[in-house]
């Protein structure tokens, strides 16, 4: 077995989620890279001794990267936000010095890939959220695995929800995984599920990851500050079940309220959580308190470890934990990975 610790690059790193499952499997993570100041911010306060770069990754030279990063990488991970792809069907060439004419957000694939080409790491993963699979008739992930092969990789993507992982939350993502060293393109095997086995454990609870903060009051310097919701808001969450949404058939007209979402959506102690989105600003509903999740309940949920604290408001830090990878499946990536390039 090599004893070199092997290299990782996060490109689109965000709150830090993919890179903490690889550091945590004993990967050395040389650089990330994001185009946001808050981002700057959170990683400044916690990983401080990983070298970032808050720049767009369009104006990023490969010559900047290594300035940062050892001669040899040996994962790429991350994931280009898929709002940018929105118009991917109508590129005007597939030549990334021909691409003018195009939405810049749309050229973070063929960045992405160039990246890779690059650098030539053994290992890639790019994680995105289920909608890029029907984005453009398919158009989009169809693109994302044409560039990748273009660029030497074996390449394969899979529909994974997080809870079978041991995550406790219903989280439903693509991961396109993929390798240039000849090896099956395979994903780790799920170790939980709704139904347990003899060899799948059950689904992880929510309750099981927030339940001791349930009595706590605000405390900012923790990301654990409840929402000041309307007295309306609050007669609407007591009628909701736990488990339940807003039940429409039995609200008065002052309670009444049309699209209801995740806001008006209770959590079930039992069970994994609603996937962290904040909408509206606001996680899905506490099962025993009239309130939506605190900033650090849904980290939990995401199975961030206390030690991360976000910075900014409290939308801003909501937002860095909804949009994050769960370190916890991050880990899992990193492992299954690690006995790979321990095989080789």
């Amino acid at each position: 077995m090599s004893m070199r610790k092997y290299n990782v690059i996060d490109l689109f790193c965000g709150a830090g989620g993919l890179h903490i499952g690889f550091e945590n499997e004993g990967f050395n993570v040389d650089l990330c890279i994001d185009n946001n100041p808050l981002v700057e911010k959170t990683h400044k306060r916690n990983y401080a001794h990983i070298q970032l770069l808050n720049k767009d990754i369009l104006d990023i030279t490969i010559n900047e990267i290594q300035q940062y990063s050892h001669s040899e990488i040996d994962v790429i991970i991350g994931g280009p936000p898929c709002q940018g792809f929105s118009t991917i069907g109508n590129r005007v060439s597939s030549d990334p010095d021909r691409r003018s004419q195009t939405d810049s957000r749309n050229e973070l694939v063929y960045a992405y890939a160039k990246i890779v080409s690059a650098l030539k790491p053994k290992f890639i993963i790019m994680e995105n959220v289920k909608g890029i699979l029907t984005m453009k008739g398919g158009a989009y992930i169809r693109t994302v695995l044409e560039e990748l092969r273009k660029v030497g990789y074996d390449v394969e993507y899979r529909l994974v929800n997080m809870a079978d992982y041991g995550v406790p939350q219903i989280r439903e993502r693509v991961i396109i995984f993929g390798n240039r060293v000849g090896v099956p393109v395979n994903f780790p095997k799920p170790d939980h599920a709704e139904i347990p086995t003899d060899t799948l454990n059950p689904w992880v609870s929510c309750w099981s990851v927030i339940s001791d903060l349930e009595s706590l009051t605000d405390m900012p310097n923790f990301n654990h500050v409840a929402l000041k919701h309307t007295n309306i808001n609050i007669e609407r969450y007591k009628l909701i079940p736990e488990g339940g949404r807003l039940p429409e058939d039995q609200l008065s007209p002052e309670l009444y309220r049309r699209n209801f979402g995740n806001t008006y959506k209770r959590l079930h102690r039992n069970r994994p959580a609603l996937t962290m989105v904040p909408g509206n600003d606001a996680f899905p509903i506490h099962p025993t308190l009239h309130r939506s999740l605190t900033v650090r309940e849904a980290a939990r949920i995401q199975t961030f470890p206390d030690n991360i604290i976000f910075e900014g408001n409290r939308r801003q830090q909501g937002h860095q934990v909804g949009n994050a990878v769960p370190p916890l499946f991050s880990q899992k990536l990193a492992k299954f990975i690690l006995s790979q390039l321990e095989k080789g």
